[in-house]
């Protein structure tokens, strides 16, 4: 066996020996190295995390491979094969399956003598505060720098020390006593957990039921028995998308009871993970369920949010519209008003159904008619209810059908409307198709409905139409006196724009110009008032 003296002698000779590996999974917010107990890591242990990059250099055409410090892990669970790790602070970039994790250990390069001990792998250093370090003295030698150092922490705390000593290894990583203060800061850390362990076991915590499950979205009670240590109680959990634990205080619920509960809003599948720690009278705190390495962990069960019923809009409707086509000589107009009431559903499958009624009148005939002959427009009407359908094939794509029936002079007449809607309905889209009403005539329609401004909604539409009098007549009036024969296509342009006063209410008016030949022309105009509930 080596003595003490003959171990120190040896580790001092020790250098800090790198152990490389990777990032191989992730598992629930933890990081799967596989640096492990097998290659000297600890419960506790500091990682490296590096990213490799290879590019191609844009000159000469070579890849250029290197790799960047991303952040750094502390270990949580160390198993023989593989670990788990967590991020200490921020990392850089998100970590990904095959970067590099960097373990720094102490190494003996020496053998030992039969039955000496091997010097104990320890956890890598961390930066400690410059006050933590005493300054090397001008002049003088590492000897005298370690020296300052220890006479420095006289009478400092375990903490102090392993900081102070981690720090001084940070600084001189090949100096001839790191390796003996890198030891020495990881049997402090383990002394201290044994503390906290042994603390535990001595009756801090009397009783307690833990939670078998839990379900998301539901309030979860912790509430535990603990001796009269403990002034106070601090619980600390974090579900699974947390990377640090939100704490809140325990009330006192009886001589030595402690409870909290944990927010429904931060439970979340599929498991929640805690650990309680008392509170003394000086303000120290003291292990008592637990701990941020190896925490208590409930399975949480996802139940879904209950869903409100879905809000089926309803919209009525009134518009009216006139149009003369030969300027105000009142034998060429169209006057048509229409009501409807709707329900919009889904964007895919049925997307709205409406039901309306409308009047129709007009007066129309030839331009040979009406122009050369100066004979009376005949009048025309149709007074009709329709069923009108949106089905929708997409949430961009739609079609709508009409169907039209009513009553004219000489008896019952009908009609149907097919348009293809490119768009949604709510957004901006383009309607395209035609319209057929009996003893009336033919309308083929093209139509932009704008929703670029929330509170002006701005609509633009196209026909080309022989309506009024796209049908010949078998009027029994004597022959010169009205018109007869059937009306000339014409084409129309409709500008519509509207205000938003209330979120559900629009009232819009309309202007127009259409026309048959140049001379054979005139304007239009109408308004519109809709309201969605």
């Amino acid at each position: 066996m080596w003595s003490a003296g003959e171990a120190r002698a040896a580790a001092s000779e020790a250098q800090i020996e790198v152990v490389e590996g990777r990032v191989v999974a992730f598992e629930m917010g933890d990081l799967v190295v596989d640096i492990a107990g097998d290659r000297g890591a600890l419960n506790g242990g500091q990682l490296e995390l590096w990213h490799p990059l290879s590019v191609k250099h844009p000159v000469t055409g070579q890849m250029v491979s290197d790799r960047f410090l991303i952040g750094r892990l502390r270990l949580t669970q160390v198993r023989s094969t593989l670990s788990l790790a967590r991020a200490e602070g921020k990392l850089v970039q998100a970590a990904q399956p095959g970067d590099i994790v960097v373990l720094r250990r102490a190494a003996t390069l020496h053998e030992a003598p039969p039955g000496a001990a091997t010097p104990a792998s320890v956890i890598t250093p961390v930066a400690a505060p410059p006050s933590a370090v005493a300054p090397s003295p001008v002049g003088g030698s590492e000897s005298a720098e370690v020296s300052a150092l220890f006479d420095q922490l006289r009478g400092a705390s375990v903490r102090q020390r392993v900081v102070a000593y981690e720090g001084y290894v940070t600084a001189h990583r090949q100096g001839k006593y790191a390796p003996v203060l890198y030891e020495e800061a990881a049997e402090l850390r383990r002394l201290v957990a044994f503390d906290h362990s042994a603390a535990s076991q001595k009756g801090v915590l009397r009783n307690f039921e833990p939670p078998r499950e839990a379900r998301s979205h539901t309030p979860l009670c912790i509430a535990l028995e603990v001796s009269d240590a403990p002034a106070a109680a601090v619980l600390h959990s974090r579900h699974s998308g947390e990377v640090a634990y939100h704490t809140q205080p325990m009330a006192r619920v009886g001589q030595g009871y402690f409870g909290a509960t944990i927010d429904a809003d931060r439970m979340h599948a599929p498991a929640l993970e805690y650990f309680v720690e008392g509170v003394t009278e000086d303000g120290s705190t003291l292990p008592v369920l637990g701990s941020a390495e190896e925490p208590q962990r409930v399975p949480v069960a996802d139940v879904p949010l209950p869903k409100p019923a879905a809000r089926q809009p309803a919209t009525i409707s009134v518009s009216t519209d006139y149009a003369d086509w030969n300027n105000f000589k009142g034998n060429d107009v169209v006057w048509q008003t229409e009501g409807a009431v709707g329900m919009r559903f889904g964007d895919v499958g049925l997307r709205a159904a409406r039901t309306g009624f409308g009047v129709y009148r007009g007066t129309g005939g030839s331009l040979a008619e009406l122009d050369e002959q100066k004979v009376s427009g005949r009048s025309v009407g149709l007074t009709y209810g329709y069923l009108e359908g949106e089905f929708g094939l997409s949430h961009f794509t739609s079609l709508i059908g009409k169907m039209v029936i009513g009553l004219e002079d000489d008896g019952l007449n009908g009609g149907a409307q097919a348009l293809l809607r490119l768009g949604n309905d709510r957004e901006t889209n383009l309607t395209i198709g035609g319209e057929v009403l009996g003893g009336i005539g033919v309308r083929g329609i093209t139509e932009l409905q704008l929703a670029s401004f929330a509170r002006v909604p701005i609509l633009f539409r196209t026909e080309v139409t022989n309506q009024p009098a796209g049908a010949a007549s078998a009027s029994s009036a004597p022959a010169g006196a009205v018109s007869v024969k059937q009306g000339e296509i014409g084409a129309r342009g409709i500008v519509q724009v509207g205000y938003r006063f209330l979120p559900d209410l629009v009232i819009a008016v309309r202007g127009s110009y259409q026309g048959r030949t140049i001379n054979h022309a005139g304007p239009g105009f109408g308004g519109a008032v809709t309201y969605q509930w």
